[in-house]
Parts: C-alpha cells; sequence; structure tokens
C-alpha cells in the first residue's frame, strides 16, 4: 500500500469530503482503492501535465503546487479556465470525457509553480469505477462539484472586474501571492495593463 498517498490524502479528507458533499468514510474507502495505482512525480515550473491535441491519458491529485487548466485560441492568446492548487485533481474533466472515445484534448494543463502529485493511468481509473460502486458514487459527486463550479464562472464571466478580482480571492486564498500577475489577469479575462489599473484601485479602497 502506498502510504505516503495515503498520509497526504488524509489531510484534506476534511475539506474534500465537505466540498464534495461525501462522508469521510467513502473519501477513505476511494482513498484506499486509488492508492496501489498512485504513482509520485516531480514537475517543474512550466512543465505540462497534459498538452493541447493529445490524447489525455492521466489525471493527476496534487499534494502541493499549483496548476493551471486553459486553452489556447487560434489567436495565440491563452485563456485560463481555472486553477489546482494542493490537495486537488489537475485535470480538464472534458478531456477525460474525450479520451474515452480517443478524441484530442482541447485543454492543457501546466504547473505554475514546482507541483509534486499523483499520477493515475486513466483506464485504470475507468477499470476500478466498473468493479466498485463507490468509485462511480464518488466520481459523480465530483463532477457535480465540477458542474456546478463551471456554472459560478460562466455568470461570473459577465460580472465587472472588480467583482471577478472579489471572487477569485475567496475561491483560491493566498493564490495570488503564488502565481504571476499576467496569470491572474489571464482567468480574469482582462488585459495585464488593465489589471495593474485594478490592483491600485483595489489598493487605494478604504480597509
Amino acid at each position: 500500500m502506498n502510504q505516503a498517498f495515503l498520509a497526504h490524502r488524509a489531510r484534506y479528507r476534511e475539506v474534500l469530503s465537505k466540498r464534495f458533499r461525501v462522508s469521510p468514510e467513502m473519501y477513505d474507502e476511494v482513498t484506499h482503492l486509488m492508492a496501489p495505482e498512485a504513482r509520485h512525480i516531480s514537475v517543474r515550473k512550466g512543465e505540462y501535465l497534459q498538452h493541447k491535441g493529445e490524447l489525455a491519458l492521466y489525471i493527476y491529485w496534487l499534494h502541493s503546487g499549483v496548476a493551471r487548466v486553459g486553452f489556447a485560441p487560434d489567436n495565440g492568446s491563452e485563456v485560463t479556465l481555472y486553477f489546482r492548487t494542493d490537495g486537488q485533481m489537475a485535470v480538464s474533466h472534458d478531456d477525460v470525457l474525450r479520451a474515452k472515445s480517443q478524441e484530442p484534448a482541447h485543454n492543457f494543463v501546466v504547473a505554475e509553480t514546482a507541483v509534486q502529485a499523483y499520477r493515475f493511468d486513466l483506464h485504470t481509473l475507468w477499470a476500478l469505477a466498473a468493479q466498485h460502486a463507490v468509485m462511480r458514487e464518488y466520481y459523480l459527486k465530483v463532477s457535480e462539484c465540477g458542474i456546478m463550479d463551471q456554472s459560478r464562472r460562466l455568470y461570473l464571466s459577465v460580472c465587472p472586474a472588480q467583482s471577478r478580482l472579489e471572487a477569485f480571492r475567496i475561491d483560491y486564498p493566498g493564490l495570488e501571492q503564488r502565481i504571476s500577475q499576467k496569470v491572474v489577469a489571464s482567468f480574469l479575462g482582462i488585459t495585464p495593463q488593465y489589471m495593474s489599473q485594478l490592483l491600485k484601485q483595489d489598493a487605494a479602497l478604504p480597509r
């Protein structure tokens, strides 16, 4: 049994059980099913965990570091969809679904800081889900949480930039100090120049 993986997962039992609306017992059962398949990897800042245009083969569970999920339109600019931090899965769920049909990924996953993670083969996880009902139920709960997060991001996309910045700080506490201002601007859907103006305005607000 992968004791290091079990220890890392145990650190996030309370927060992830609450986030996914599962019992701690279900969380632990899924963790123990996944543990034999966990392969530890180290990723340097700027390295890709998943490339656009390639078949998604793995998912990654981060125990430290920050990863960014996004896509690159034909105009060459990058759009940041969301971030994954300590204790979270760094993966584009829609690309995981595409992989089932042997379709290439539309998105990329890149390390924004040095990352320590555990890698899982997708086919192995699908096989586990086919064998264990608890894995299927857990996956459903995680998927529901992802749908709610996506809905909230769509709602925020039409809100003023200041509101999006405030929501970013609530959703990702402390992340602003760990990544570049340019990347935060990409997530907010604004230019780095406007981001600088926004921060100056924010600093001038009474506290």
